[in-house]
């Protein structure tokens, strides 16, 4: 079950690591509450943020389809056994990812060679990846869906969380790393995280812990509170391809063509 302490939880490892593996002095604890910040104002900023129109747009119509296809892409990958090791690999990673290693990491290389779009990373990943897990926690007491499987759980599946199966917490780790290395570093480099990212929700969903709905839905939830943490933090040196999908002014109206009406988006680039 969720419980209030959890944020304390994670907070307390994000500093175990990032103090046990950076320099502890003034800038680290500027960078945490400073990250903190980034989630607290996220949480908000997520929804008024006109770049999620994209998100918005796209969330509605897949996450439903992928509700009324559940009981279908749940019996067919029963039918398949076992996922192969590469992708169950994948999916037991994300109880990895969900502490702040990678964060950690590009921190401590950010901060020991001056390179300041490391430490952007690593704090924006923190900050929304949490702000996401928060967020899944707490839907989950919203009693959607149980799990298919609720025989065989390991207590990181079940602590955190309400009996609901929707949205999944463990493919968040995952989501965050490709929309913020999407977001930092292109496309390109984006590729590694986006396989990883189809594998643990392909293995969530072989296992029977969740439901395509499941997996579908903290997609989108991640990628709220990506952009939302984005636009609190105000980085200006994000990657040119990220700048021009996302960075640029939208309109949401409603419009009469022949006497019909219908939405009307604008983006201006």
């Amino acid at each position: 079950m969720f419980k209030i302490p959890t944020l304390n939880v994670f907070l307390l490892a994000l500093f175990f690591n990032f103090s046990t593996q950076a320099e502890i002095g003034e800038s680290f604890w500027k960078d945490l509450r400073t990250s903190v910040n980034w989630l607290v104002e996220g949480s908000v900023e997520q929804f008024k943020t006109k770049s999620n129109l994209y998100y918005l747009g796209a969330a509605a119509p897949v996450t439903w389809y992928a509700f009324e296809k559940d009981q279908d892409n749940l019996e067919s990958a029963r039918t398949k056994g076992k996922a192969p090791r590469h992708i169950r690999l994948a999916g037991d990673f994300g109880v990895v990812l969900s502490f702040p290693v990678v964060h950690a990491g590009f921190y401590t290389y950010g901060r020991k060679y001056g390179n300041e779009k490391a430490v952007q990373f690593a704090m924006e990943y923190a900050s929304s990846m949490y702000l996401a897990l928060i967020e899944s926690g707490v839907l989950s007491f919203v009693q959607i869906h149980e799990r298919p499987d609720r025989e065989n759980l390991s207590s990181w599946e079940t602590g955190f969380r309400g009996n609901s199966s929707f949205p999944s917490g463990h493919v968040i780790p995952f989501y965050g790393l490709f929309f913020k290395t999407l977001q930092f570093y292109g496309p390109y480099w984006a590729v590694a995280p986006a396989i990883l990212s189809v594998w643990a929700a392909k293995q969530r969903v072989r296992s029977a812990r969740h439901y395509t709905s499941d997996v579908v839905g903290s997609f989108f939830l991640m990628a709220f509170a990506s952009e939302g943490v984005r636009k609190v933090a105000k980085y200006k040196n994000n990657h040119p391809f990220y700048k021009w999908a996302f960075e640029h002014d939208a309109t949401l109206s409603l419009i009469r063509h022949d006497g019909a009406y219908g939405p009307g988006v604008v983006w201006n680039f």
